[in-house]
């Protein structure tokens, strides 16, 4: 079954980047690129996605507007935080990488939720 992925970020590059290169892979789907929270709440009741990319640079885009979207989720939803303009990943809260690769993102999104959180 493939991994269902939502794309939230204001800038068009981030949106079409991460959308080529998850295309690539014959395991995952995206199911919306969006650039408010908004359209993200629509797009989570319609297409019930596994995993959030959020572009961490933008700026309206904000971790504590995230908390209601998960709490209506009726199962556990993959956080991942990107920002380009500093190269690092946050996935879930706090789970750092620095120096990001397009092999750092994949491995992030295939890999299962765990309430656990570490530094890879």
């Amino acid at each position: 079954m493939a991994i269902r992925v939502l794309i939230i970020g204001r800038h068009h590059l981030f949106h079409d980047g991460i959308t080529h290169l998850l295309g690539e892979q014959s395991n995952l789907v995206v199911v919306g690129s969006v650039r408010s929270w908004n359209k993200a709440r629509e797009i989570m009741a319609r297409e019930q996605p596994d995993v959030l990319i959020i572009d961490h640079d933008s700026a309206d885009l904000h971790e504590n507007d995230l908390a209601p979207l998960l709490e209506t989720a009726d199962r556990d939803i993959k956080v991942i935080y990107l920002t380009l303009a500093q190269n690092r990943m946050i996935i879930h809260k706090r789970q750092q990488i620095v120096n990001v690769t397009a092999d750092d993102l994949l491995q992030a999104v295939q890999s299962p939720t765990s309430g656990e959180e570490a530094v890879i």
